[in-house]
C-alpha cells in the first residue's frame, strides 16, 4: 500500500484508497492515518459494500462506523448506505472534518432518468455529488455530461464518469466540462472500474488538467483501438504547435450508435474495421475516397468530408522504389489499404498482380483496376520488382506470422503496410534479398497528411516519426 501510494503521487493530484479491497483488521484509524499522512495530497477514502459493486463484506452499520473513526480529505460513500441507513441523509455523519461524496454506481446501464439520481444524491446533503454508470451507448457520456451541467449552474460540486470502453470520452474531457476530477489507474490492468486510463496517460499524453470547454476533440475510430499509436503522435504535435486540442482513441464497435455524433467532433482518424461503413455518415467525399471507395479521414468543415491519405502515405513510402524504376508488383490483401495500393500502382502503370485467401475475391478486387489476380496459395509462381502487403497478417500480437513463405520473396523491394511491430517477420526474411520499406514510412506521411487536413498547419513529421520509432522500439 505504501509503494503504491508514493509511486501514485507522481501523476495524481488526488489519491482515492480503495478501502474495501483491504483485510477489515487492516483499517484502523492509525494504519489508514498513515497513508494519508504518507500521500501529500488529498485523499479520498472509499469503503464500497460488495452488494453496491465494492469489495467490503460487512454491514451498512460496520461500513459507516468504520469509515466515521478514518480521517480523510474525502470520505465516499453510496447513495444505497446512505437511504437505507442513514434516513437518506448525511446529517448525522457532517460533523467530522471530512467533505462527504454520495455516490450512485451503475455496472449495467445509463438510466434513462438521470435526474431522479441526481435528486437522489442532491437530496443527501453531500458535500459532493457522483454519478458514474455504464455507456452502453455513446450518448450516454453527453447525458452524463450535461448532468454536470445543470450542477454546475446550480452551485453543486460534481463527479462524473460513464464507464466501460464507450465512456472513454467522459473520462478524459470530464474535468473540462464540470466535473471535479476523472479517476485513472495508477497503471495499466490495475483498473478500479472498467475504461479507466492510466494516470500517467491522462497527466503527460492527453494534458488533462489543461481541458476545456473550447478544447477541439479530434480522435480515431476502430475496433479494437487499444494499441493505437495515433494519439502517441497527434497529441504531442497538436502541443508543439500550441493547439487548443486533443486527440482520443474511440473503441467503437457500431457506427449506427456513433455516427449520429461525428459532427460534435472537429474530425478523425479511420481504421479497421470502419474505412467503407464510415461513408454513410458523410457529406463529402474526396476523390482519393470515390477512387478507392474507403475512407480513413474526417474533416468537420460544417459538412463532413471524407478523405483517403493512406494513398498520400503509399505514395511517399514507395517514392524511392518509384524512381527505381518499378515496373512489376505484387499485391497481396483487397482490404482498404490494398485499395490505396492498388490506386498508387495503377496511376505508376505498373503490372500488377493481385493475390489473396480466396481467389475469387482476388479476381473481383483485380477487375476494378484491371490488374491480374491469383489465390494467396500461388505466391510461389510470382516475382518481379515490388511486393506489397496490404493485409493484417502479422500485426501485433500475430508478429509470428508472415503473409508468404520465404522462397516467395523474389522480389527488388518489399513493402509491408504492417507497422506494428517495427520489422516484421517478412521485412526480417526479406530483408536478406531485397531493399525493404517499413509500413511506419506510410503510418507516418498518412498521418501528417491528416494533422494537415485537420488543422490547416504544416505537420511535425519528423517529430511524429521519431514518436513511433521510439514507441515500437520499446
Amino acid at each position: 500500500m505504501a509503494t503504491s501510494i508514493v509511486r501514485a503521487r507522481e501523476d495524481g493530484g488526488v489519491l482515492e484508497f480503495r478501502l474495501d479491497y483491504l483485510k477489515p483488521e487492516d483499517l484502523s484509524a492509525a494504519n489508514v492515518g498513515k497513508w494519508v499522512e504518507l500521500a501529500q495530497s488529498p485523499v479520498v477514502l472509499t469503503l464500497r459494500r460488495r452488494a453496491n459493486g465494492g469489495g467490503f463484506d460487512g454491514s451498512e452499520e460496520a461500513q459507516v462506523q468504520i469509515l466515521k473513526s478514518l480521517r480523510g480529505a474525502f470520505i465516499d460513500l453510496e447513495i444505497e448506505t446512505i437511504e437505507a441507513f442513514l434516513g437518506g441523509s448525511l446529517a448525522s455523519l457532517k460533523s467530522t472534518s471530512s467533505t462527504w461524496i454520495a455516490s450512485y454506481h451503475n455496472f449495467q446501464e445509463t438510466p434513462a432518468d438521470l435526474t431522479t439520481v441526481y435528486r437522489r444524491l442532491k437530496n443527501s446533503g453531500a458535500d459532493i455529488l457522483k454519478i458514474a454508470t455504464q455507456a452502453v451507448s455513446f450518448e450516454d457520456n453527453f447525458r452524463l455530461l450535461e448532468q454536470a451541467q445543470v450542477a454546475q449552474r446550480e452551485g453543486i460540486p460534481i463527479i462524473i464518469a460513464a464507464m466501460g470502453e464507450l465512456g472513454t470520452f467522459s473520462r478524459l474531457v470530464a474535468t473540462g466540462r464540470g466535473s471535479l476530477w476523472t479517476y485513472a489507474s495508477l497503471q495499466e490492468g490495475f483498473e478500479s472500474a472498467p475504461g479507466q486510463f492510466a494516470a500517467s496517460e491522462l497527466k503527460h499524453l492527453y494534458s488533462v488538467d489543461d481541458i476545456n470547454e473550447s478544447t477541439q476533440v479530434y480522435g480515431v475510430i476502430g475496433w479494437p483501438i487499444g494499441h493505437s499509436l495515433s494519439p502517441h503522435i497527434h497529441n504531442p504535435a497538436l502541443r508543439q504547435l500550441g493547439l487548443n486540442a486533443r486527440y482520443l482513441p474511440f473503441s467503437i464497435k457500431d457506427l449506427k450508435d456513433f455516427g449520429p455524433h461525428l459532427r460534435r467532433f472537429a474530425g478523425f482518424s479511420v481504421t479497421i474495421p470502419h474505412k467503407v461503413r464510415i461513408l454513410d455518415f458523410v457529406d463529402v467525399v474526396d476523390e482519393t475516397v470515390k477512387q478507392t471507395g474507403a475512407a480513413n479521414t474526417l474533416v468537420n468543415r460544417g459538412k463532413l468530408f471524407a478523405f483517403n491519405t493512406d494513398v498520400y502515405g503509399t505514395h511517399q513510402a514507395l517514392k524511392k522504389a518509384f524512381e527505381a524504376g518499378i515496373q512489376k508488383a505484387t499485391l497481396l490483401g483487397t482490404g482498404g489499404a490494398a485499395r490505396a495500393a492498388a490506386l498508387v500502382l495503377k496511376e505508376r502503370e505498373c503490372e500488377v498482380t493481385v493475390l489473396a485467401r480466396e481467389a475469387r475475391k482476388a479476381a473481383r478486387f483485380a477487375e476494378e483496376f484491371g490488374f491480374a489476380s491469383d489465390a494467396l496459395n500461388q505466391a510461389g509462381h510470382y516475382k518481379g520488382d515490388l511486393l506489397v502487403n496490404a493485409t493484417s497478417v502479422g500485426m501485433f500480437p500475430a508478429i509470428d506470422e508472415c503473409p508468404v513463405p520465404t522462397d516467395a520473396l523474389n522480389y527488388r523491394y518489399v513493402f509491408d503496410m504492417v507497422y506494428n511491430p517495427l520489422e516484421t517477420r517478412l521485412l526480417r526474411e526479406a530483408r536478406q534479398g531485397s531493399v525493404v520499406i517499413s509500413g511506419v514510412e506510410m503510418f507516418v506521411a498518412q498521418a501528417a497528411r491528416q494533422f494537415e487536413l485537420w488543422t490547416g498547419h504544416q505537420a511535425p513529421a519528423e517529430l511524429m516519426r521519431d514518436i513511433v520509432l521510439r514507441q515500437l522500439a520499446s
